[in-house]
């Protein structure tokens, strides 16, 4: 038997697999997310790197994401300057609707913007904090929150509770020390140890109240413990948020594409009608300089259409 003609089959087979399991599955040859995360790559120049690899080395094949910062991001921590940000966020999600992006994923655990990007776009918008949690309550009964940022605390219960899921926090804690002392930490080796240890006296203060799971309370924090190699403490798994987030931004791509839609349109996420965005977005992008606001009028009247014809 020739051997060229008893081989010459697999790739034509397995082309007709890989198609087979794509249509099945939902996928189209490439599906793209776009990464956004609070801070910006100047101000975290250990952590993007990083987590550009991280993210890379857990996604699907067919799935491409682009990581991409906020204009400023540089005191977040504080609510003021963390609305401003925003802008930037609801600028960037509904600029990847525009762009052909299949879904956003908000790399924050505050989940900034994330109830008011639903509102605007129809492909998924997935944020870091909800799906750790609720991802948490798949693993144990109790789940803890780690934090590096003390500012952090009263915005963590804020969303607990707007999750519903205040049964199921069995406490918030914080490190000793900063998150630029962390992000430092990812090249500075001397001072590895020492967030090491603050971050596992703060696990275990945790679980002395009940946690079952702990979970990292930051990209950054999440990264850093998977660089020194860290999943749990005293036998309590530490949730790793950015795998959650990256698996079920994927996953929603696929129920996007098999149901038709994702997010419900009846109350909370109520999109405002056309004529309304039609009438007013023109003064909102240029008053708070939301360039894809704009474009989403131009996009959507027949005279700006022809005329780009």
């Amino acid at each position: 038997m020739d051997e060229s003609r008893d081989t010459g089959w697999r790739p034509c087979a397995w082309a007709a697999v890989k198609d087979w399991l794509q249509y099945s599955s939902g996928w189209r040859e490439v599906t793209r997310v776009l990464y956004l995360s609070m801070s910006r790559e100047r101000y975290s120049p250990n952590y993007f790197p990083y987590l550009r690899t991280y993210i890379d080395g857990v996604k699907s094949p067919e799935v491409e994401f682009e990581l991409r910062g906020t204009r400023v991001g540089r005191i977040d921590s504080f609510r003021f300057f963390e609305v401003l940000d925003w802008v930037s966020i609801l600028d960037s999600v509904v600029g990847a609707e525009q762009d052909g992006f299949d879904a956003v994923a908000i790399g924050n655990i505050l989940d900034p913007a994330l109830r008011e990007a639903r509102s605007m776009v129809d492909i998924p918008v997935l944020g870091l904090g909800e799906t750790s949690m609720l991802t948490a309550c798949m693993m144990g009964s109790q789940f803890s929150l780690v934090g590096v940022n003390p500012y952090f605390g009263g915005r963590f219960e804020e969303n607990v509770a707007r999750y519903g899921l205040r049964d199921r926090l069995a406490s918030i804690e914080c490190m000793g020390l900063t998150p630029h002392e962390l992000d430092a930490c990812f090249s500075d080796h001397s001072g590895r140890q020492k967030a090491i240890d603050s971050f596992v006296a703060a696990a275990r203060a945790s679980l002395d109240k009940g946690a079952e799971v702990v979970i990292p309370a930051g990209g950054r924090l999440t990264a850093f413990l998977n660089a020194v190699g860290i999943r749990d403490v005293d036998g309590a798994p530490l949730l790793d948020g950015t795998v959650s987030l990256v698996t079920a931004v994927e996953s929603a791509v696929r129920i996007h594409r098999q149901a038709g839609t994702f997010v419900s349109r009846r109350r909370l996420y109520a999109r405002a009608p056309q004529a309304s965005i039609q009438e007013s977005a023109a003064e909102y992008a240029d008053g708070y300089n939301v360039p894809a606001l704009k474009r989403s009028i131009d996009r959507s009247d027949p005279a700006t259409q022809r005329t780009e014809e």
